[in-house]
């Protein structure tokens, strides 16, 4: 299923990503970042996900086991709107033009503080 809504992120799916439920957000400029429960990624576009020589991979940031992202029916996103993506298991990602966080819950995403998980971003146009 495809959630589509304004804002940074263009579209949400969730899929079997590499044998692992993912989430993946596409950004309006054909960027992509790659949620599992162990790591987040960032990819030039689509295309270049599929590459298995990583062509196209821009970052990787691991999760620790401990601070993994949780699925449910193959699915971890709950919501989201403009920068901020609410996952199922609490945990919030805020999207910066540089950057990605993964933080524990809304209050550390809030506050910016207690980050699980940070991703570089190639520069990008937020419209």
């Amino acid at each position: 299923m495809t959630q589509k809504k304004e804002g940074i992120i263009a579209q949400i799916s969730h899929e079997i990503f590499r044998d692992k439920p993912a989430a993946i957000l596409e950004f309006h400029n054909g960027l992509l970042v790659v949620l599992t429960s162990d790591s987040l990624a960032c990819y030039k576009n689509r295309q270049s996900a599929n590459d298995p020589f990583g062509n196209g991979l821009r970052d990787v940031a691991k999760i620790a086991s401990d601070n993994s992202i949780k699925f449910q029916d193959n699915r971890c996103v709950r919501e989201y709107k403009s920068g901020y993506v609410g996952l199922l298991d609490g945990k919030a990602l805020i999207i910066a033009p540089q950057v990605v966080r993964l933080f524990s819950n809304n209050h550390d995403a809030l506050r910016g503080i207690n980050c699980l998980a940070e991703l570089t971003l190639p520069d990008i146009d937020l419209h």
